[in-house]
Parts: structure tokens; C-alpha cells; sequence
């Protein structure tokens, strides 16, 4: 964090109010998310919510590069998880939805790798690494952090499933999938949202992820835990997510919660300058008096040792 912040608390007020204003002052429109019951309309199919639900850690995925791999092992630390179920050959929808995610996580101030992770799962049992591995490379080339960072790159995975493994995942979050004409499937259009221990907190919907919304939602995955500034502590403090609007909304209370600490800070703040700066003052006083004091007894000890030495 920075130091200025630690350890100047007007300038930590002064971002807050700052960071509060600007938030307030963002349109509602573009802090919306694509309806739920719109994105049904769309594809005919059903995401059955069951948020709370723990993902299946021991199911088992094949990497982008070809390794075996238990779920379990990307759920270790302290790092929530943004999870795609897409298919790799999907023509529209799933290219638009990974598009829509890179875009986001561009303009976020959190780094993939660092503060949290991308994991994209295809659902389609007949999918195999050489399609994996080429989505990745895709999405990580449009991520512009990655191309410094070793760990954004790490941060990103694609992976491919055996029937059984799909299942399970699937069925943990709720994700329905049909099969149509074509070899293409009509499926729920979302991100999933998924802390640190693997369980599942939030459902992004559409097409559209604002970044100040993904950002809630991993600040909420992580219980607070990944916020690097007090702006981050702010927005986490006072939204709340609204499952009738989709997205996340300013909670007044919590608004009015924070003012009035803030308000009372600068009261006793305030309170406690006027008390160290007249116990400054007194002790200024009483030094000048001492130092007064001090002088008029050397004053008049060497006027009456004259006359002596006169004699």
C-alpha cells in the first residue's frame, strides 16, 4: 500500500471521499450486467443457481499442455477464481464472452497470476489440448499484462474434461448444456465467481463485465482479502450485490456508517490537536519560566559575590 496512505490519515480521508464521489457519480447503466431471464431468452437453456455450492475438487482436467490435473490444485492459496464453461469451437457466443472477460481484466488494477485466477473449462468432452492450448494462447495475447508478467500467464488456464469430470463440474454450478443442429450447443451465457476454497459465490451474466462489477465480485470471492487501497475497502464495505438488478448497488446505511466514523474521526482528531497544542504551549511556558528563573538566581548570586572579592 502506498506509504503516504499508512501513515497520513487525511490524505486516506481525502482518497475515500474521492473514491466515493466518483463512484456515486458512475451511470447505473454501466453498471449493468445482461438479465438473467435475458439470457435464457436467448439460448433456450437453464443455469440453475446454486450459489454457496463447492465446486468438485478431486474431478480431474487435462491442461492446455497436456498434464493431468486435480481441480484441488488451483484452490491452495488465497486467490479467487473467475470460471468460463465455454466450448472451443463454439462460432459466437463463447468467443464473444471470452473477448467481453479479456477486455475487462485489461482495464482492472488487479493482475491475474497475483491477485486472482482465469480458469476456462470446455464442456465439450470431444474438445482435446491442441483447441485448448490455442484458446489460451489467444486469450493470453490479448491480455496486455502477460506479455511482462510470468505469473499472469501462469494465472491462466484452459482446460479440456472427460465426460464424467464435465458432469461433475457442471452440475455443482447448475450449468445445463443441449446439443443442436450442427455439432453446436445452446448453453447459459455467464462467469462464475469462485473463492478461495472452491466454493461458488457469484454469477456474472451476459455479455458485458464492467470492470468496477468484477471487481466487487472478487473483492466479495476473497472475503476483502485481495483489496490493495482504502477505495477498495470502501466499495467493499458499502456494495452490496442486488440478485433482482443482477449487479452491484451503493448500500446508504453503509454510506451513512462511514461518514459517521469518518465524521467522528475528524471531531476527535480535531479534539486532540487543540489538547497537544496547548500542552505544547504550557510546556513552552513553563520552560521560559524556569529559564527566567534560572537567570534572575545566577543574576543575583554573582551580584553577591563582589563585594567578597572586593574585601
Amino acid at each position: 500500500m502506498n506509504y503516504a496512505l499508512k501513515h497520513n490519515p487525511i490524505t486516506a480521508l481525502l482518497v475515500i471521499m474521492t473514491t466515493a464521489i466518483a463512484l456515486l457519480a458512475t451511470p447505473a447503466s454501466a453498471q449493468r450486467i445482461l438479465d438473467k431471464d435475458q439470457v435464457r431468452q436467448l439460448n433456450g437453456v437453464d443455469l440453475v443457481e446454486n450459489q454457496g455450492a463447492m465446486l468438485p475438487m478431486d474431478a480431474v482436467f487435462t491442461t492446455a499442455d497436456g498434464k493431468e490435473v486435480a481441480l484441488a490444485q488451483y484452490f491452495l492459496d488465497d486467490k479467487p477464481t473467475i470460471l468460463a464453461l465455454v466450448y472451443y469451437e463454439c462460432p459466437i457466443v463463447c468467443p464473444t464472452v471470452l473477448r467481453a472477460l479479456s477486455n475487462t481484466i485489461n482495464e482492472l488494477d488487479y493482475t491475474v497470476g497475483e491477485d486472482y485466477r482465469v480458469l476456462v473449462i470446455s464442456f465439450d468432452h470431444r474438445e482435446g489440448t491442441t483447441q485448448a492450448l490455442n484458446k489460451r494462447e489467444d486469450f493470453i495475447n490479448t491480455y496486455t499484462r502477460a506479455k511482462t508478467n510470468l505469473a499472469a500467464r501462469r494465472g491462466i488456464e484452459f482446460f479440456t474434461g472427460s465426460k464424467e469430470s464435465i458432469q461433475a463440474i457442471t452440475a455443482s454450478i447448475g450449468f445445463e448444456f443441449n446439443e443442436i443442429n450442427g455439432g453446436e450447443y445452446a448453453h447459459p451465457i455467464s462467469l462464475m465467481a469462485i473463492s478461495p476454497k472452491g466454493k461458488l459465490t457469484r454469477y456474472l451474466y451476459g455479455y458485458d463485465y464492467p470492470a468496477n462489477q468484477l471487481k466487487l465480485t472478487l473483492l466479495d470471492a476473497s472475503q476483502g482479502k485481495i483489496a490493495k487501497s482504502w477505495g477498495d475497502r470502501f466499495m467493499h464495505f458499502c456494495y452490496r450485490y442486488d440478485p433482482l438488478a443482477g449487479s452491484y448497488s451503493l448500500v446508504a446505511f453503509r454510506v451513512m456508517q462511514v461518514g459517521a466514523l469518518l465524521g467522528a474521526f475528524i471531531l476527535f482528531s480535531s479534539i486532540g490537536l487543540l489538547f497537544l497544542g496547548e500542552s505544547k504551549r504550557r510546556k513552552k511556558k513553563l520552560a521560559n519560566n524556569n529559564n527566567n528563573t534560572s537567570l534572575s538566581t545566577t543574576a543575583g548570586n554573582t551580584a553577591g559575590a563582589a563585594p567578597r572579592q572586593m574585601s
